[in-house]
């Protein structure tokens, strides 16, 4: 949150953290409101969802989650810090649909065989129909080539599917590709 700095009035900036702490107020009009502070390990941000912006968001109003968050910055005089007013929210995992643009994957000659391709698109399935487009690395003792995988495949790069792919292919070998 270091480089987080108050924007001219609408313009926007893009924060992500992890939520400390969710509060649900009632404003004097009768509205409910949230304030979240988040942290990216530089520094804390509160955020601001005023009536609009907690309706259509109020699921997110939750600790210990990652939550990617655009809004304007502004300087807090009660607090001496800054403040971010809320205008749209992603959780990571939808942060990731939108932005990842691909899943890239290393896989050795060694590792291929009939069983291992049963399991490996038996992993895939569940997270098809996504955005993110599958690159593989294939590697053999005397070659290397890159394979996109076709339309078909492209998966909802979820926790879960990253998780089972790390466990498959050993660490190291799952990665997002983002701009």
């Amino acid at each position: 949150m270091k480089d987080v700095k108050p924007t001219e009035r609408g313009k926007v900036v893009t924060a992500v953290g992890l939520v400390i702490s969710a509060q649900v107020k009632v404003t004097k009009k009768g509205t409910r409101m949230g304030i979240l502070e988040i942290d990216d390990k530089s520094g804390r941000l509160s955020v601001m969802f005023f009536s609009e912006a907690f309706e259509r968001y109020e699921e997110y109003i939750a600790k210990d989650r990652i939550l990617v968050i655009t809004g304007e910055v502004s300087f807090d005089d009660f607090n001496g810090g800054y403040k971010m007013t809320a205008r749209e929210v992603m959780d990571i995992e939808a942060a990731r649909e939108r932005y990842a643009r691909g899943l890239t994957l290393q896989l050795n000659a060694d590792k291929m065989n009939d069983t291992f391709m049963g399991k490996f698109m038996d992993t895939l399935e569940p997270y098809r129909a996504g955005t993110c487009p599958i690159n593989i690395y294939y590697q053999r003792a005397d070659a290397r080539a890159k394979l996109t995988l076709g339309v078909e495949w492209r998966v909802s790069p979820t926790d879960e599917l990253l998780y089972g792919l790390e466990l498959m292919l050993g660490s190291g070998n799952v990665d997002l590709e983002f701009d």
